[in-house]
Formats: C-alpha cells, sequence, structure tokens
C-alpha cells in the first residue's frame, strides 16, 4: 500500500494522522491503539470545527504486519514496487540440475506450471 495509490480521501485520512503525530510521516508500520487514538482525537475536533475524517476501516482490513500491527502508507516514504509473496519456486535464484530442469520443461510444456 502506497500513498500514491490512495484515494483522496484516503490521503486526507493519512495527512490527518501526520499533523496530529508527526513522527507517522516516515511509518511504516501502524498499531491498532495508535489508530483509536488518533481517531478519536480527530473526532474530538470536529465539535470545534476540526476535520471530518471517517474511521480507517480501509487501513484495519488492509496488509497487516502482525496481530494488531498495520502497514501504513506513510507520505515521505518512498514508492516501493509491492509484490505478493508467491509460493511457487523462484527458479531464477536456484541452481537446478539436469533431472530438475527436465521435469520443471515438462510441466511447463503440460501447462501444470507457467514459470520455470
Amino acid at each position: 500500500m502506497n500513498y500514491s495509490n490512495l484515494s483522496k480521501a484516503q490521503k486526507r485520512c493519512i495527512d490527518a494522522f501526520v499533523r496530529v503525530k508527526p513522527e507517522l510521516a516516515n511509518a511504516t508500520i501502524i498499531t491498532r491503539t495508535e489508530i483509536e487514538i488518533l481517531f478519536k482525537e480527530l473526532y474530538d475536533a470536529r465539535a470545534t470545527g476540526g476535520e471530518k475524517i471517517g474511521y480507517p476501516m480501509w487501513l484495519v482490513k488492509g496488509e497487516k504486519a502482525a496481530r494488531g500491527v498495520y502497514k501504513f502508507p506513510a507520505p515521505n516514504l518512498t514508492e516501493v514496487k509491492q509484490t505478493k509473496s508467491n509460493p511457487r519456486i523462484v527458479t531464477s535464484a536456484i541452481k537446478f540440475d539436469e533431472e530438475e530442469k527436465e521435469f520443471f520443461t515438462d510441466l511447463k510444456n503440460y501447462g501444470i506450471m507457467t514459470t520455470a
């Protein structure tokens, strides 16, 4: 999840979180507790004319780094190309003997595996 890929409303939420807690500008993760505290603070600020920011369910339902810890799309981080982990064997990093190469070639030829 990169800041540049967020919707306008999501960017407003991240910007508001960073205004309240500036150290999040370079953070890669955020805890559920921090989200709750920041949202409560922003919600309470509405009474005095603060910006209306909705609860960031998209952040909580997004990628988890650990239990109760979520990936945070900080605006100051350089954009990282994100790929989903693939359980398939990465053949470019592994040396195969001739029998294994033949096996993967057969799999590819019969349409069982598309990368080899």
